[in-house]
């Protein structure tokens, strides 16, 4: 199969794929999809609209706005122009009984103005059947992945020529943008949860990397503001001090997650010591990631490993940075699922992607650690991010 280039359109046989999946998650008669990941998700469009997903049969996209761009980019045959949310009941006169909204992620105000026009149908959630199709990817989603995944190996690659003493975080995490845009990365990293928002990543010196902060993530970060907390503060460089860097690629909406750890001159025993033992554990954790193997067991597998160690106490964040989870799936969004957490029990398949993260950090000195995106095969796993995992010394 060809995989396209970014500047060409999601075809009709991969439009297809994805709705056959969403359709074995369904139970409810249709999906009123309104989020504009999942639109574009099953219509190849991003454009303001309502997409009406039926259990059988071809979907409905009445578009607000852009009519015309969803014409040129959509192989759903069913488009029509929507003026107003009125029009919706000329336009689906037979919606089913039960009709799921996207209720993890819709405002209540968007809820309100849609579903009053399917007042005589039962409303359920129906978030889960698209998450759950969307946790396993086609070959031409793991491609775009893999094409993310190879900008952050160029990215990773290019950070050492830039280290020096007196170095700012936002100065370093400037020229990451660059590199990472002239590489094709989109400019953009979506995120569905409610009030967290990505830009590029984490560029974190030293204690920055400990520094407390609200995202579901392990990295510390400062920001230049307090309204911005992202990327890079004014923060200097200084010899002997641990870099890291945690930055998602983005190739034609999909995203590639990974961190690697830089020093200018050589961090300390502590430092090395906890790095190696990541390293280890990274190799132990690979090895899980295969069909069959359930994500909370490798989850739970993991945290016995590193109880026997003196890592565990700072193991995922520092203090109230530390999250409940070791590796976490991408996609079109971030934080996809599955999750190598708790509760996550049904198997893990082919087709799933998830960057695996084991770091550790230490109040007031930072930390180290890597991330890698992978790939579960028929068989095992596969890495996608493939630059070197050590500790980059200028």
């Amino acid at each position: 199969m060809r995989i396209m280039e970014a500047t060409d359109y999601v075809p009709r046989e991969e439009l297809e794929r994805r709705w056959a999946r969403v359709r074995r998650f369904m139970d409810c008669d249709s999906l009123i999809v309104l989020q504009n990941v999942d639109q574009y998700y099953l219509t190849g469009t991003l454009q303001t609209g309502v997409l009406w997903f039926p259990r059988e049969g071809e979907p409905l996209l009445a578009v607000r706005k852009s009519f015309e761009r969803a014409k040129t980019e959509s192989a759903v045959r069913n488009l029509v122009p929507l003026k107003t949310y009125s029009e919706l009941p000329a336009l689906i006169p037979n919606p089913g009984e039960t009709i799921g909204f996207e209720l993890d992620v819709l405002p209540v105000a968007a809820y309100q103005q849609v579903s009053k026009y399917f007042s005589k149908a039962k409303i359920v959630d129906g978030s889960m059947a698209l998450r759950r199709a969307r946790a396993v990817k086609t070959l031409y989603e793991i491609e775009c992945i893999r094409r993310a995944a190879r900008q952050l190996d160029t990215m990773f690659l290019d950070v050492p020529k830039q280290l020096h003493e007196g170095l700012a975080e936002y100065e370093l995490a400037a020229r990451i943008e660059y590199v990472l845009r002239m590489a094709g990365h989109q400019g953009f990293t979506r995120v569905r949860r409610f009030n967290m928002e990505m830009h590029y990543g984490a560029v974190s010196f030293a204690e920055t990397a400990a520094y407390p902060h609200a995202f579901d993530g392990p990295v510390g970060v400062r920001g230049l503001y307090a309204a911005v907390p992202m990327m890079g503060s004014r923060r200097v460089l200084k010899r002997n001090e641990p870099v890291m860097i945690d930055i998602c690629g983005g190739y034609a909406g999909y995203i590639a997650d990974g961190s690697r750890t830089y020093s200018v001159g050589p961090v300390s025993q502590q430092m090395r010591d906890t790095h190696q033992y990541i390293l280890e554990l990274n190799s132990w954790i690979e090895d899980q990631l295969r069909p069959g193997n359930v994500p909370s067991q490798i989850y739970q597998d993991v945290l016995d490993r590193v109880a026997k160690t003196a890592f565990a106490a700072h193991f995922m964040g520092a203090g109230e940075n530390q999250v409940r989870f070791v590796a976490h799936s991408v996609g079109l969004e971030l934080d996809e699922i599955p999750v190598i957490a708790p509760k996550f029990d049904a198997p893990l398949e082919p087709g799933v992607v998830l960057a695996v993260e084991p770091k550790v950090f230490y109040p007031g000195l930072g930390g180290v650690g890597v991330e890698n995106t992978y790939v579960i095969t028929d068989h095992a796993c596969e890495r996608l991010t493939t630059s070197p995992m050590e500790i980059y010394t200028v």
